[in-house]
């Protein structure tokens, strides 16, 4: 066993796999005990309880509250609404006669009703005490009592009054509203709650509220999508809290008075109503279809209902027509009308059947997220990948068959989409990962080689796998060394991951134009490149083409070295040697590992004159072979004569400059500077250093100039013999 784990963890794929699941599981934990981005996990978690309640569908209520509605029947009775108050007056009085234990009004009565004969009749009243109407004469008394009566029958509000004071058991609408000042949009229990927000409260009249038994406060506040699946059950007050219409109607049915426990919790008689961390309650929906008794008034009113539909039932009274508003969405209907909400409400407290979250919310989604991660991890460390994608997708099914389960046995709103979306996601990701190893496995040869050589030469190689095997053979190539100058100075200025990225970069645009022009990269050493051209495809033009390769990596790094000096980087140099002849090319190393290079004297040259470039201050140096090959296409500057560590044979190097044509003459320091070099070789030594400091008056501060004048002085001190032959030995690199 010990040896199979350490295999497991000596497993290069199984411990990408680990960090992969640690990435995840980082990201989904952050998410959800951040709860950011606040509005994608508000959402993510809204719709997971809306999958919750469409996988478990509708279900019956307990029976104890059924609607008495504003519907077609009833606005064919009765007109268009608003309805009179006499119609409420007769409705109460039926609903008491048949023995309705509660009865919730989910409407506002917060202005008199508008009635055209109370006016007339309280004027005409008036005016008969004002012409001295009212005395002891028979037939202006009895006018005088039919006038009162008639004036008593009129006034609705006063008759459903006494109607609400006699039945006893009325529960009155109220409303908060704002004035909005602050930048709140929308009417929301967050914009009721603001300070800065002037809050107001639409009670009923003076004469409704007094007969009531108790009122409550009929809003309603969507969630962020304008779902409903909360409500406030109570609100805080300047001396008493304002209870919602639900809690109010809760209590009077179970003959008890609202109280709050210790945590704030609200209790009536044993029933408690836990509430989140902002004060809301989460709903346990029934549907429409199956779900509470319809009744519609005007059946109520007429006599139609059985007396056992209404007996000890709370009775909800308000509006199921979608002509008069009050329709909200919720999890299992797009259009519910209010009333609905009110009931659920009522019949949820009423069977403990309000809907919870776990008590410690987020470690209960941080340990989902975790068992979801690490269980698809060991899965597929276990089994076979075929196994492990069938075993993964039935742990997702059975999570949310537990998560379900929770739901629909103990209202238990356990987290769903985090948890599921973070297995997804690990799942996903070890797919696609395992699926681009074998991928890569299969590209291995030309992604490889792609850093070091050109596409044509890949080609061949793919072509021709066979090129990969140990030899080689000679050729005429060109070979270039460039070296990165004060690397010492730039990795005592830099961090050891900024020179990193540094040199990657630098090293990265010499690398480009190296390829561009179809040469290939033999390999890096340090801050220095090596490549060749003219091999493994065959290119006459392989010294102009190193050449031109040559001069473009100056110029590039010229161009970087203005960004780098306005980033505060070290203004760095580059020297490069460029060499041409034969040398043997091919696959060079051991059996099970080997490099395609090059090897013999030129490539040694090459990395010599690499290194005198820095003695002569300049940046490009080349042999006369080298220069030989170029046909005249630039203009080369004969710097000298000079025997290389490691070399018996002389070699006359050049500095490589341009193309004439495109300095516009710049180059004219060049015959003057070849004039004193001329002298100083027949150790005519005082003309040569005026003809270098021609030079430098054409070209200020030439670092080849001031070295032979230099060189001049010391000769002229120390006189040399005249089989002096002007070649100067370099005895180290």
């Amino acid at each position: 066993m010990r040896n199979k784990i350490k295999a497991l963890f000596s497993n290069r794929l199984w411990l990408t796999h680990v960090l992969i699941a640690g990435v995840i599981f980082f990201i989904f934990s952050l998410a959800g005990l951040t709860g950011w981005p606040r509005a994608l996990m508000e959402t993510l978690e809204l719709k997971g309880l809306d999958i919750q309640f469409k996988l478990r569908g509708e279900r019956e209520t307990s029976g104890h509250v059924v609607i008495a509605g504003i519907e077609a029947r009833g606005i064919e009775a009765y007109g268009r609404w608003p309805w009179p108050r006499s119609v409420f007056t007769r409705l109460i009085v039926r609903l008491k006669e048949s023995g309705a234990r509660t009865i919730v009004f989910d409407l506002l009565f917060s202005e008199p009703e508008e009635n055209q004969v109370t006016p007339v009749l309280s004027s005409l009243k008036e005016s008969f005490h004002q012409l001295g109407l009212h005395n002891d004469q028979f037939h202006n008394q009895i006018f005088y009592d039919e006038l009162t009566q008639a004036l008593d029958v009129s006034d609705n509000d006063g008759l459903l009054a006494e109607a609400v004071s006699f039945s006893g058991n009325v529960i009155m609408g109220e409303a908060f509203e704002i004035s909005r000042r602050s930048s709140e949009k929308k009417f929301t229990a967050k914009a009721l709650l603001d300070t800065e927000n002037q809050r107001n409260l639409l009670m009923p009249i003076a004469v409704l509220r007094e007969s009531a038994h108790s009122l409550g406060y009929v809003n309603i506040f969507p969630d962020s999508d304008g779902t409903i699946r909360r409500m406030r059950p109570m609100m805080a007050g300047e001396k008493s809290p304002y209870f919602a219409l639900s809690v109010a109607a809760a209590a009077h049915f179970l003959e008890a008075e609202p109280k709050l426990d210790p945590e704030g919790i609200i209790v009536l008689k044993g029933h408690r109503i836990p509430h989140d961390k902002e004060g809301n309650i989460l709903l346990d929906f029934y549907g429409l279809d199956r779900s509470f008794d319809r009744l519609s008034i005007a059946d109520i009113i007429d006599g139609r209902i059985p007396p056992s539909r209404i007996r000890d039932k709370v009775v909800v009274i308000g509006s199921l027509a979608t002509g008069i508003g009050d329709i909200w969405p919720t999890p299992l209907s797009s259009e519910s009308p209010g009333i609905f909400i009110h009931a659920t409400a009522i019949d949820n407290i009423l069977e403990n059947r309000l809907l919870r979250w776990p008590d410690h919310k987020k470690w209960a989604l941080v340990g989902s997220i975790f068992a979801m991660v690490a269980l698809p991890l060991g899965i597929t460390a276990l089994l076979f990948p075929l196994r492990a994608t069938l075993a993964c997708a039935v742990l997702m099914t059975g999570y949310v068959g537990v998560v379900q389960y929770l739901f629909q046995s103990f209202q238990m709103a356990w987290p769903l989409i985090l948890p599921l979306g973070a297995g997804a996601a690990t799942i996903l990701s070890f797919l696609i990962f395992d699926l681009g190893v074998e991928g890569r496995q299969h590209r291995w040869l030309r992604k490889s080689f792609a850093q070091y050589l050109s596409p044509d030469v890949i080609d061949i190689l793919v072509r021709d796998p066979d090129q990969l095997r140990l030899g080689g053979e000679e050729k005429e190539l060109t070979v270039i060394m460039a070296d990165i100058r004060n690397f010492t100075t730039l990795s005592e200025r830099l961090s050891p991951m900024e020179l990193t990225r540094f040199l990657n970069h630098c090293l990265g645009e010499l690398t480009d134009i190296i390829l561009e022009n179809s040469g290939t990269l033999d390999k890096y050493m340090g801050d220095a490149v090596m490549a060749f051209f003219g091999a493994p495809l065959n290119d006459p033009n392989h010294a102009v083409k190193g050449c031109l390769s040559a001069i473009r990596m100056c110029r590039r790094l010229h161009e970087l070295r203005k960004e780098w000096v306005q980033q505060g980087l070290p203004d760095i140099q580059i020297g490069v040697g460029v060499s041409s002849g034969p040398m043997v090319v091919g696959n060079i190393g051991s059996t099970r590992r080997f490099d395609y290079s090059v090897i013999g004297d030129n490539v040694n040259l090459a990395s010599r004159l690499e290194g005198l470039s820095k003695v002569y201050g300049v940046e490009i140096v080349i042999p006369d072979q080298t220069r030989n090959r170029l046909d005249g296409q630039f203009v080369c500057r004969e710097l000298d004569t000079v025997r290389v560590k490691g070399r018996e044979t002389s070699v006359r190097i050049f500095e490589l400059l341009d193309k004439d044509n495109l300095m516009g003459g710049n180059y004219a320091f060049v015959d003057s500077f070849e004039q004193g070099l001329a002298a100083y070789r027949r150790q005519a030594f005082a003309d040569a250093i005026g003809l270098f400091e021609k030079t430098i008056s054409l070209k200020p501060e030439d670092p080849p100039s001031q070295l032979f004048i230099h060189r001049c002085q010391i000769l002229l001190a120390n006189p040399v013999n005249k089989d002096w032959d002007s070649i100067w030995t370099f005895s180290q690199k």
